[in-house]
């Protein structure tokens, strides 16, 4: 007879720290020795935590949430993923798009398949949205062949759909974009990223920019040097992006001018593209901007600059 898989609160849960924390969260108390006992759940601890989820009132769990994040973030100490897990069932849309973006970095083989589940029957946009941008990063890793947890050709059909539907959602049509370019190589991707610089959406353009540069193709640089003179400073700020994402020297000059546009944004999407690039010549010009005190990201300057001296000899960095 099998024996059935047991549900009942394991005794270390309730005598131990998580009872009392989520008692503590409920009542609003997010300290650091309450949001620890959340970190590194075994499986009768996620069991709990699942169990009594909804116990924590929505405007709790949203605060724990950040809580936890926040923590995660500060310290390599504190491990949260399971947590996330649990979020993404959450009924509250905010709750689970928090949940998607804390598990970006993630390996787990689980988890791609779970955001195409909610990619495909979310009810919210935003969360869908967020899901077809979770799915970046494995879709990278599909690319370069170090990972088989999704079918391509399933991948692209799934997002041509998604992208070509005139009803769909711009923001997850941008999100859908960016993500499939990963999978640049494919002839079918070229063909969505002219299906989405041709949409009348201005949303769904900047996210056919952005998608150029994570192609890695650099046929694309011709018209994202085109994007980084548009008038509108979203289409600037993506293309800077891509042009980082591209790293072709041949957009220094154009960035050059970027790293002074009146939108912040752009600045510092110019900024880290030179860092991203590298090479003598975006060193040269953030030095140049280095000098200028009243520059006002002169800590992003200084990043990027500390990433472009990586790409050049040694020898090279005094120059």
């Amino acid at each position: 007879m099998t024996t059935p898989t047991s549900r009942e609160t394991p005794p270390s849960a309730e005598s131990g720290t998580l009872d009392p924390a989520i008692q503590a969260i409920v009542g609003g108390d997010y300290s650091r020795s309450r949001l620890a006992a959340f970190s590194d759940l075994d499986r009768a601890r996620v069991t709990y935590v699942h169990a009594h989820w909804l116990d924590i009132p929505d405007t709790e769990r949203h605060a724990l949430m950040l809580a936890l994040a926040e923590l995660g973030d500060e310290s390599l100490e504190y491990n949260f993923n399971r947590v996330y897990r649990i979020a993404l069932d959450d009924p509250n849309p905010v709750i689970r798009q928090l949940a998607l973006v804390a598990l970006w970095e993630d390996e787990g083989g689980d988890l791609p398949p779970a955001f195409v589940r909610l990619l495909r029957i979310d009810p919210s946009d935003d969360v869908r949205a967020a899901a077809a941008d979770a799915l970046s990063i494995p879709f990278d890793a599909i690319a370069d062949g170090q990972s088989t947890v999704l079918d391509k050709d399933e991948m692209i059909e799934l997002f041509t759909g998604i992208i070509e539907d005139p009803v769909e959602s711009p923001i997850v049509r941008r999100r859908a974009l960016g993500a499939i370019a990963a999978f640049g190589a494919d002839p079918r991707i070229s063909e969505l990223i002219r299906i989405g610089l041709d949409d009348e959406d201005q949303a769904v353009v900047a996210g056919a920019v952005y998608a150029m540069g994570r192609t890695s193709s650099a046929a694309w640089l011709p018209e994202l040097i085109e994007f980084m003179q548009s008038e509108d400073a979203e289409l600037r700020f993506e293309s800077a992006r891509a042009a980082g994402l591209l790293g072709e020297v041949d957009a220094v000059p154009d960035l050059a001018e970027l790293v002074w546009d009146p939108d912040a944004e752009v600045r510092a999407a110019a900024i880290d593209a030179l860092g991203s690039i590298g090479g003598p010549a975006a060193i040269r010009v953030l030095r140049q901007v280095e000098q200028d005190d009243e520059f006002e990201e002169l800590e992003n300057v200084e990043d990027a600059l500390d990433a472009a001296l990586i790409t050049v000899n040694p020898l090279e960095r005094q120059s």
